[in-house]
């Protein structure tokens, strides 16, 4: 099962793909969508648009898994960055692929036991996890979180399932 997790923002979106065969989760690819620096807002999401697109394409994805919009305590972020979610929400729509979104706090405590753990923290038990080490931005091993936070839970779920 691939897994495609986003870590969504406006400057910066963190793709991560992971594969879970055998047991065992692969880290296939991770990477950033960063549109140019100076663009328009509408530029912005266009930019993230068409990279998404392509990403659905080429790595054809039996999920995506997007992490939540954490308020925090500006909301015109939180409105921008709830506008990426919808663009990526309905570009799988689109190609029928299935998406789910995941709580910040949520992906940290499955992948570190901890929910308030830092970006560091999470980056190191990735890296312990799969042997991924090819990170280079904070995004990329975010959104790798996502997609193993989302085969735990399915994991989880499953069991509880079968009871």
């Amino acid at each position: 099962m691939k897994i495609l997790g986003i870590d969504p923002g406006l400057n910066r979106v963190g793709y991560g793909l992971v594969e879970k065969a055998g047991g065992r989760e692969t880290v296939l690819r991770a990477g950033v969508i960063s549109p140019p620096a100076r663009s328009e807002y509408a530029s912005k999401l266009g930019f993230i648009l068409s990279g998404f697109d392509e990403l659905l394409e080429e790595f054809s994805p039996e999920m995506v898994a997007v992490e939540e919009i954490y308020l925090g305590k500006n909301f015109q972020v939180a409105i921008k960055i709830g506008q990426v979610t919808g663009i990526i929400a309905a570009a799988c729509l689109k190609k029928g692929i299935p998406f789910t979104l995941l709580a910040a706090r949520e992906v940290k405590q499955d992948i570190t036991g901890n929910g308030a753990a830092t970006k560091e923290q999470v980056r190191f038990m990735i890296e312990n996890m799969t042997g991924y080490r090819n990170f280079g931005q904070m995004d990329e091993s975010d959104a790798v979180a996502v997609a193993l936070s989302y085969l735990i839970q399915k994991k989880e779920n499953d069991i509880l399932r079968a009871r």
